[in-house]
């Protein structure tokens, strides 16, 4: 039994996939329309030219017979030989042309595309691109890739010298005779029906194997990207993966190969069918030849023209049907392009300067994610605490207590569930996003690592404005980089990543250090640090915590950490714990209260000592 595709994929009209072809069309008529309409020229000419050749040839055919029987003279023949000539010769010279205008076309239209694509997808929220939905949209689309788009202009293009030949090959078909056009048709009738099977059978093969796709993906990257492959080689996962990738693709193939066995036993019989009006067709010309109703260069046009018109039909309906197939990967493009971020600004969004920290208040904030159905499953429970302007704050807690969540929350990568978020004094729904972004700068645990120069890396901080070398040298030495930065011949020049030439790798705890550049380079209103050191050593750590004290004065810095050491100093300590804020304070007022917090930090101290004295000894020993 087949499984149903979603509402999304299902067989759709006609008219769904001309639309999609229309909306690829708009792209190139916003781009160059001129070069557009002079293609559409061409493949019309290309179209209609070919039938030049046939009924060239017929007419020398009956040029040559009249001179035999001495009913003519050769001045038709030489017209008629020098216009079959003309035929073959004007579509060479004009495929030419048409060939290099394609290219250039073709080229405009994929940056044209990439380019859109890239604002779109770049437009999107944080909450969005984190989804499932979005996640197997964006695989559905990059199954044929973005070039699915563009296979509908291709189509247009195709459609206008298919229909050309169509229009043309049926009127001299009309001509000889009509019954010749009834049989023309009923031969090609079931080609349509035929691809459009086959092709919907694939479709249906490659949506239902997404996921497959997208972990097969993941098996190969384990090869292709540096820090993956250090485990395959160590952990001797190759054989594990191989075979993780060789089932997938092997249970895939196997699908196809059998909707490719459908279709060949289905072209013979189609084959037959068109065999039998071939002769029919046949059958009828010659009898008209031997009653002398056509000339034998009749005969020859008539089977030339009904063959092509065959091929032409048959051509242009599996074209239809690829770009049916192309149209639904094509879809998912348009799809993600019509996606509107569920974060936005509301209309008459509140302007707030992004250059003074705020009072910030969560009341009664709780969270589920979107995607999560159990109407009970929240991630954060009845949050509700205050940060100051200016305030030092540290969010502790063990994993999965909900810590990077209520910085999403704050960041207003998701909004809350229930309760509110204040922005002094206002519901941050109704401020304006950007203004409230330009007023963030976060260092998740995660950072993304920049292939650029280390003076690049760290402008991406306010990568809208000039880069400030001043500035930038001062964040490399708050964050501790300037230690390893001096060290490059070509110092902030300095390329990252080997691959690049004249590039260098750096350790994981260099680009974290680089991330904290970035985030003090950014000099934010709030800053907001995600694990900031935990590739780290000891004493740069100590550096960088020392940093945040004395040089981010005025400004509200929070830090999420597991290292409950790094927060003494903190204004004030929210320590959660299953999403629920249980206590709240200085390090001073929690340790008084005996809860949590102190349990947890006096584990970790102890630790620390244990560790230390461990040290002491097998130093006196050695």
């Amino acid at each position: 039994m087949k499984e149903p595709l979603p509402p999304a994929s299902n067989t759709k009209s006609k008219s769904n996939m001309f639309s999609i072809a229309l909306k690829s069309i708009a792209f190139a008529w916003q781009t160059n329309r001129k070069l557009f309409l002079l293609l559409i020229f061409f493949n019309v000419f290309q179209g209609s030219i070919v039938y030049l050749q046939f009924t060239s040839f017929s007419a020398i055919v009956n040029e040559i017979i009249r001179i035999k029987q001495g009913v003519s003279n050769t001045k038709g023949l030489i017209l008629s030989s020098i216009t079959l000539g003309l035929s073959f010769l004007v579509p060479l010279i004009l495929g030419n042309i048409v060939s290099h205008y394609r290219m250039k076309f073709r080229m405009q239209q994929g940056l044209h595309l990439e380019l859109y694509k890239i604002d779109k997808q770049g437009g999107l929220d944080i909450g969005t691109i984190e989804s499932n939905y979005y996640q197997n949209l964006l695989r559905g689309a990059q199954e044929w890739g973005s070039g699915s788009v563009l296979n509908l202009q291709d189509f247009v293009f195709g459609s206008a010298t298919s229909l050309a030949g169509i229009v043309t090959s049926m009127g001299i078909l009309w001509s000889l005779n009509g019954w010749l056009v009834l049989f023309a048709a009923l031969a090609a009738a079931p080609v349509y029906f035929f691809y459009k099977k086959y092709s919907m059978e694939v479709f249906r093969i490659r949506y239902l194997s997404l996921d497959d796709h997208r972990v097969i993906g993941n098996r190969i990257s384990h090869f292709e990207e540096l820090q993956k492959a250090v485990d395959v080689i160590l952990l001797k996962l190759r054989h594990w993966l191989k075979k993780q990738i060789s089932d997938r693709k092997t249970s895939f193939n196997k699908k196809i190969i059998v909707a490719e066995r459908r279709k060949t036993a289905s072209y013979g019989i189609l084959s037959l069918w068109y065999l039998l009006f071939l002769f029919a067709a046949i059958a009828l010309m010659t009898k008209e030849a031997l009653a002398g109703s056509i000339a034998v260069g009749g005969l020859l046009l008539a089977f030339n023209t009904y063959t092509r018109f065959y091929q032409t039909v048959n051509g242009y309906v599996e074209s239809i049907s690829f770009t049916e197939e192309a149209a639904r990967y094509a879809a998912r493009w348009f799809e993600l392009f019509d996606l509107k971020p569920k974060i936005s600004s509301k209309a008459n969004a509140i302007r707030v300067s992004s250059k003074e920290p705020p009072d910030i208040e969560f009341r009664d904030v709780s969270f589920r994610y979107p995607s999560d159905t159990s109407e009970n499953n929240f991630v954060l429970e009845h949050l509700s605490f205050s940060i100051k302007p200016g305030e030092k704050i540290a969010i502790v807690g063990v994993n999965g207590s909900g810590k990077t969540t209520l910085i999403k929350l704050l960041c207003r990568i998701y909004d809350p569930t229930e309760g509110t978020i204040y922005i002094n004094g206002t519901d941050l729904r109704d401020i304006h996003l950007e203004d409230w972004q330009n007023a963030i700068g976060i260092l998740f645990q995660d950072f993304p690592i920049y292939n650029l120069t280390i003076r690049e890396s760290i402008g991406v901080g306010r990568m809208s404005e000039a880069i400030d070398e001043e500035k930038l040298r001062q964040a490399a030495e708050f964050s501790g980089a300037d230690e390893f930065i001096n060290t490059f011949p070509a110092t902030y020049d300095q390329l990252i990543w080997k691959e690049f030439k004249d590039g260098t790798d750096l350790s994981k705890g260099q680009h974290q250090r680089l991330a904290v550049a970035r985030m003090f380079y950014r000099d934010a209103a709030i800053t907001i640090l995600d694990e900031p050191t935990a590739s780290i050593d000891a004493v740069t750590e100590e550096k960088i915590f020392s940093t945040l004290e004395t040089n981010m004065q005025g400004k509200t810095v929070i830090l999420i950490t597991h290292r409950f050491s790094t927060v003494k100093n903190a204004d004030k300590i929210l320590m959660l714990e299953n999403g629920r804020l249980i206590e709240q304070g200085s390090h001073k007022e929690l340790m008084l209260l005996k809860g949590k917090y102190a349990e947890l930090y006096t584990m970790q101290a102890r630790r620390y000592l244990e560790t230390d004295s461990n040290e002491v000894r097998q130093g006196l020993h050695s």
